[in-house]
């Protein structure tokens, strides 16, 4: 065996948290799904230098077929001197370059423009802030922790940022010296119900709470102190340097700071780039000509006319901002037989939901097509998986419907569309949008009307010297009616509920009414099961079956 051999086989065995076992099982089977394929052509890309799409993955979903992709590619490298993959696109991931003298100014990266122009139109809003709790279990130093806390901004620079405007537009500056805010309380040995409301007030109060990103850097705390051995910290941060990727990436590296504060050992290795770094590079990329094929692609792709997706209930005049959630369950049993689907074929959980998602809306609003927007990771350049900042790019997906087709079919129809989208995932949306409009004249929320996600699990529990930080679930929202800039008219949310999924559809209240939803939530649950049973129905019949919900 290479050593090649071995560290793929490494990867392979260590992404999908298997035994070293056979060569030939199927990455589908054996728990693969797109964000673990994410990871491991990311971990490809910094070990042996060979750029992969998640199409490669899908197309060779063997250990084996993966050592037979990387043979070639390499072979490729060595010919033309150019990192590719079987078949990558002009504008693929270019490698990332390093800046040997580290700037502390940088421009914003480009989805980080579009929040700075909606923060200097609304600076007293709080439309992008995010509050993450994580309980402190244990016999755990709080200094220590905070310590363990600073290091980690300070190896992830965007989270030791301030904004402003430049000569040339935009600019973030990284802060050698910054102050994070910390606000603690001490609450004594609450019950449980007692505890959970204090913490739900507080992420309430945090969440409405502006940054103000020129002169703060964009994180903050607050601590909340029961007892001893027991806190709940509210990480608050602005979405401008934060995803949901960044959530574990965070709680791993302030883990491993404070290993090595505690036990006196080394912290962890500088990183080999850094998000202003990618931001420099972005910029540079783009106005190179590096994203144009993929720009070319989505306009053509999302071209007008739309199908008009909303659903029959929906109420006259003006949208407004209030949203509501109804919520969604998947049982086990369902998601047993929707992975038994997905593994036939060699696609992923996500793309069976997101089928059924787009059919669902079209038996609702009658329509003969659906489209919905997806939310995805956007870090296929190696490296950028190890680093806390904003990446997550939204991507509008369009799929046509046949009713004379198999929801097989379908299904596969879906698969294609998805894997095209993800070969150019790296033009922001916004951008897109604004093509369209100076083009087509389109209204971008025609475009925009509804949107599916299932969200990437996060890492529930971190063991570290004493005990435990352990990320907690979705804080409660009150009484499900909260301002809220809802871009979409619906969105359905789902995450890994042990072998369950659960979550929620998210809507705007002054366009629906709650029957509206609870039909639509009955008709995406009624072609899941039937399709989990009978995967040969046609996708018609399917529809048919649910327009009287």
């Amino acid at each position: 065996m290479t050593d090649t051999d071995a560290l793929l086989r490494t990867l392979w065995n260590e992404l999908l948290d298997q035994p070293d076992g056979d060569e030939d099982r199927d990455f589908f089977s054996l728990g693969g799904q797109s964000l673990i394929a994410t990871r491991l052509i990311g971990r490809i890309g910094e070990e042996l230098g060979v750029r992969l799409r998640l199409r490669d993955i899908f197309d060779n979903p063997t250990l084996a077929g993966l050592r037979t992709l990387v043979a070639a590619a390499r072979e490729r490298t060595e010919e033309t001197g150019a990192r590719t993959s079987a078949d990558a696109p002009a504008d693929g991931p270019a490698p990332l370059v390093h800046s040997p003298l580290h700037p502390y100014s940088a421009p914003l990266a480009l989805l980080q423009e579009r929040f700075w122009k909606v923060e200097r139109t609304l600076p007293e809003a709080a439309f992008f802030n995010q509050v993450m709790r994580v309980d402190l279990i244990g016999d755990l130093d709080p200094r220590m922790l905070l310590s363990a806390l600073r290091g980690t901004i300070r190896r992830h620079d965007v989270l030791r940022t301030t904004l402003g405007e430049g000569p040339d537009g935009p600019r973030q500056t990284v802060r050698p010296d910054f102050t994070v805010p910390v606000r603690q309380r001490e609450y004594g040995d609450l019950d449980e119900t007692a505890r959970e409301e204090a913490i739900r007030q507080a992420a309430k109060a945090e969440a409405k709470l502006p940054f103000d990103l020129v002169r703060e850097i964009p994180l903050r705390l607050r601590v909340l102190r029961f007892t001893a051995t027991r806190s709940a910290v509210l990480v608050v941060t602005h979405h401008i340097a934060f995803d949901g990727w960044s959530r574990n990436q965070l709680v791993a590296d302030v883990a491993a700071n404070y290993r090595a504060r505690v036990e006196g050992t080394a912290a962890p290795e500088p990183l080999v780039f850094t998000y202003t770094d990618f931001a420099t590079w972005q910029v540079a990329h783009r106005a190179a000509g590096g994203m144009d094929a993929s720009r070319s692609y989505w306009l053509d792709r999302l071209a007008a006319p739309y199908p008009d997706l909303r659903l029959p209930e929906a109420l006259e005049g003006d949208d407004g901002y209030r949203s509501a959630t109804q919520p969604v369950t998947v049982s086990a049993a369902t998601m047993a037989s929707v992975a038994r689907l997905a593994r036939g074929e060699n696609t992923t959980d996500f793309t069976v939901l997101l089928a059924v998602f787009l059919l669902a809306v079209a038996s609702r609003s009658g329509t003969p097509e659906a489209m919905a927007a997806i939310q995805v990771a956007n870090r296929r350049w190696p490296g950028t998986q190890k680093l806390v900042g904003l990446f997550a790019n939204t991507l509008v997906l369009r799929a046509p419907i046949d009713p004379a087709a198999a929801f097989e079919a379908y299904l596969r129809t879906v698969r294609t569309a998805l894997l095209e989208a993800f070969d150019h995932q790296e033009v922001p949306l916004e951008e897109v949008v604004e093509a369209l409009r100076e083009r087509d004249g389109i209204d971008p929320a025609d475009l925009l009307q509804v949107g599916f996600a299932l969200q990437d699990a996060w890492v529930p529990e971190t063991p570290v010297p004493g005990g435990f930080l352990r990320q907690a679930s979705g804080l409660a929202s009150g009484d499900g009616q909260e301002l809220d800039p809802t871009t979409f008219g619906l969105t359905m949310e789902l995450r890994a509920d042990g072998p369950a999924l659960s979550g929620h559809v998210t809507y705007k209240a002054d366009r629906y009414p709650p029957v509206a939803i609870k039909a639509l939530v009955a008709a995406f649950d009624g072609i899941l099961r039937a399709v989990a049973d009978e995967p040969q129905t046609a996708v018609g019949t399917l529809i048919t079956e649910q327009v009287g919900l």
